[in-house]
């Protein structure tokens, strides 16, 4: 395995945890995966619709009768079930994660809202011809928070 220069560089400008908000899937509606976010203080249309693997405009046209946000408000959102979180770099728009056993490069990138090829061209020094290895840390989009 090499070494991984920005691995050493996020130590030295410290990570965040991004947590994931979280939906409560629409179980009444004939379309299949939307559900609904309550509003914190702090959300834009852009970080809800980057954590939900969606637009502002796609989240806009889903809450057509709300113009802004506010506290407690509830919206309709795509409503997914991801496990995996990020070691963000504040700042950036990208963060990393570890690999647990079990885990496949496309099954990474569904949970971070990229492809297998996104994954791929962030982690160049990959072998694709092997297993990922539980510990391997790679680098993925986490734009959220």
């Amino acid at each position: 395995m090499r070494f991984n220069n920005n691995l050493l560089l996020a130590s030295f400008l410290g990570v965040a945890t991004a947590i994931r908000r979280s939906c409560r899937p629409d179980l009444t509606s004939s379309v299949t995966g939307t559900g609904y976010y309550t509003v914190q203080g702090t959300d834009t249309w852009a970080n809800v619709a980057a954590d939900f693997c969606s637009t502002e405009s796609e989240l806009q046209n889903m809450n057509p009768t709300t113009s802004s946000f506010s506290p407690n408000q509830i919206i309709k959102v795509l409503c997914k079930s991801r496990k995996r979180n990020c070691s963000r770099i504040p700042g950036k728009e990208f963060g990393y994660y570890t690999v647990v056993e079990g885990d496949e490069l496309s099954l990474i990138a569904s949970d971070f809202c990229a492809d297998y090829t996104q994954m791929w061209l962030l982690n160049l020094t990959l072998d694709q011809s092997k297993k990922l290895a539980p510990g391997t840390i790679l680098q993925v989009p986490c734009g959220w928070n």
